[in-house]
Parts: structure tokens; C-alpha cells; sequence
């Protein structure tokens, strides 16, 4: 039998307002009444048209999220934090691998654009301002997750990479360490410019000499960091500190530091990102937290308002969400009442 809204709003006893709320937003209606609905429906096996009712109020109720690296931990606690805003407005997701190249890049946008999606969420994004024009030409709204160079134009979500690195050389310092290395990402990033700005910030502001053999680039894998790690162990004898600019690699060096028989009190290391994983490892990972599930919900709690709100003619948002520093033992912090779990 093939029914339609109202039909099914008659058997239920309730208005076609309300099995509509049952179907668009079901945490407006009742939970007896979105029983009674639901089992109306399940009994008539009713299938509402999804396709004629998106049509009607042009919205597919699906946005894109594209990240550059879907296996990275940090992207994953991004796009849950997404998902979540998604869900509550019963929304899906069409998640999408960048590998940090614009071709790929536009490449998705074009696919989900011609898919009529409703919007898009756009983590560490190497396009360029020509392509985000013709993004803002088919009128999707979209926000940034991290800063691009013409971030300031547009929606964006982001935390303090610079401030976050310097505190964290900072403390180094201040506990002794004289000879602080520091290992990027070998994808051309503005966040690995940042970690590098704040890093040198930090040398310089306690009279100490930027060397450039202590500043080295690697895949972001734990392979990349443990063999970034012995690189510089090998051609640095005085070396006592690393900073690195992800838990991901600074799990592969504190590996390194072990099989070297090497203490926290010899060779202390910083990551960044504040992995779960970091907190219960040996030593402890002292590491700066990038609050990556806030980001995600912030990023699509704003797409929302855009999409909702009609909103993208308005002025811009930044919305900077802070790191902090989580001190453990590996940058041989010793009084457990200080660690920062």
C-alpha cells in the first residue's frame, strides 16, 4: 500500500504537522506521540519520500566534511564532534580524504556541490581564494577548520598553534633544557609554520640561538617521528629536548628514547595534540592539547547557523578555541601532583 503523510497523520490520530515533526525534528515531539507515529509507519510500512520532501524544501540534509587524513587521530575527534552537531539535526555525512592535495580537494567539492549538499566543512584546506569563490558562486556555505591564508575572510574555526608552541619551549627552558629540537610535518601547513614561529618566539626570548639542524620534517607517522628522533640523536651529542608537533610522531620518538636507554631527564619531549593514548604510555607524553572534538562541534554548530540562517552574507566569524599544556613525565616532570591529565 503506498501512503502519504497525511494518510499516515489520520491512522496516527495526529495532525500532518506533527508526523512531519516526527520526521524532521523528533526532539520536539513527545515520546509517547513519536511512538504512536513510528508505529503507524512501521505497520503500514510506510517509507516517507525523502527525495520530493528535500526537493520541497531544498535541502538534501547532507553535508561534506573534508579532512586531509582520514586515519589521523586528531581528524577522526574532529569529525565526531561533527557528527554529533549532524545527528541532532538529522543530518548525514559525506566524509571525504583530501591527502592534503588541492586537486583532490576540489575534485570532492565539485562532487558534492553537483550532489546538492547543504554545506561543507573544510579541515586544514589548500585551496587556493580563486576555488573558494567558486564554492561561494553555487551559494554552499562552508566553514574552515584552521587557519588558510585568507582565513580572516572567511568563517573559521581554529586554536593558537603559535601561543601553544611557545609556552611549551617556554617551559622547557625554564626547567633547564638548552639544546631543544623540533620536529614538523613534511606537508606544507599554516599550523606547521605557526608551531615554528612560536618555537623560535620562545628561543629567542630567553637569548637562546635558533640552530637550523635542530629544526626537522617528517611523515606524520610513528615510524616518521622515531626515525626523526634518531636522526637527531645521531648529529646532535648535546641535544636534551624535543618539541614535536604531533603525539603521532612523538610516540615514535619516545620508542627511539627508549631503545637508546635514554631518560626524560636527559631527552625530554613535548608532542602536541593531547592523544588519549598519551596519558596512559610510559612516560606519560607531556603534550599541548588541540581541542579537535570542541573544534568539530563548534565548526558545525556555525555551518548550521549558515545553512539555517541564511547567514553567509554576514560578516565572517573567527573563533579561536585555546590549547594548553599538559605536563607529564616525559619532559621530566617528577611530582605526579602536578601532572595535568
Amino acid at each position: 500500500m503506498i501512503l502519504n503523510i497525511k494518510e499516515v497523520a489520520e491512522k496516527a490520530g495526529v495532525s500532518i504537522t506533527t508526523v512531519s515533526r516526527v520526521l524532521n525534528s523528533p526532539q520536539t515531539v513527545s515520546k509517547k506521540t513519536k511512538e504512536k507515529v513510528l508505529k503507524v509507519m512501521d505497520d503500514l510500512n510506510y517509507t516517507p519520500n525523502w527525495f520530493a520532501r528535500n526537493l520541497q524544501n531544498k535541502r538534501t540534509n547532507v553535508i561534506g566534511v573534508l579532512v586531509p587524513d582520514t586515519l589521523e587521530p586528531s581528524n577522526m575527534e574532529m569529525t565526531k564532534g561533527v557528527e554529533q552537531v549532524a545527528r541532532q539535526k538529522g543530518c548525514n555525512l559525506i566524509l571525504c580524504n583530501t591527502e592534503f592535495e588541492s586537486r583532490i580537494e576540489s575534485e570532492h567539492i565539485t562532487n558534492l556541490v553537483e550532489r546538492k549538499i547543504d554545506g561543507l566543512i573544510l579541515t586544514s584546506s589548500v585551496l587556493d581564494e580563486n576555488q573558494i569563490k567558486k564554492i561561494k558562486e553555487k551559494n554552499v556555505p562552508f566553514v574552515l577548520v584552521g587557519k588558510t591564508p585568507f582565513w580572516k575572510k572567511e568563517n573559521v574555526v581554529y586554536t593558537d598553534y603559535d601561543s601553544a608552541a611557545e609556552e611549551a619551549v617556554s617551559y622547557l627552558i625554564e626547567k633547564g633544557r638548552k639544546q631543544i629540537a623540533i620536529i614538523l610535518t613534511e606537508h606544507a601547513r599554516i599550523d606547521n609554520d605557526e608551531k615554528l614561529a612560536g618555537y623560535k618566539r620562545a628561543l629567542e626570548r630567553h637569548n637562546l640561538r635558533v640552530d637550523e639542524s635542530f629544526i626537522v620534517k617528517s611523515d606524520n607517522t610513528l615510524e616518521g617521528g622515531y626515525t626523526a628522533t634518531s636522526k637527531l640523536i645521531e648529529t646532535c651529542s648535546a641535544l636534551d629536548a624535543i618539541f614535536i608537533a604531533t603525539d603521532t610522531m612523538a610516540f615514535g620518538a619516545l620508542e627511539k628514547i627508549k631503545q637508546e636507554g635514554l631518560t626524560p631527564d636527559q631527552l625530554a619531549i613535548i608532542g602536541f595534540d593531547d592523544l588519549k593514548v598519551g596519558a596512559v604510555m610510559e612516560p606519560k607524553l607531556t603534550t599541548v592539547t588541540k581541542p579537535s572534538y570542541r573544534m568539530g562541534l563548534t565548526a558545525a554548530r556555525l555551518l548550521f547557523d549558515l545553512i539555517e540562517y541564511e547567514g553567509q552574507g554576514e560578516e565572517p566569524q573567527a573563533i579561536m578555541l585555546k590549547s594548553r599544556l599538559k605536563i607529564r613525565k616525559s619532559c621530566g616532570n617528577k611530582e605526579r601532583l602536578k601532572e595535568i591529565w
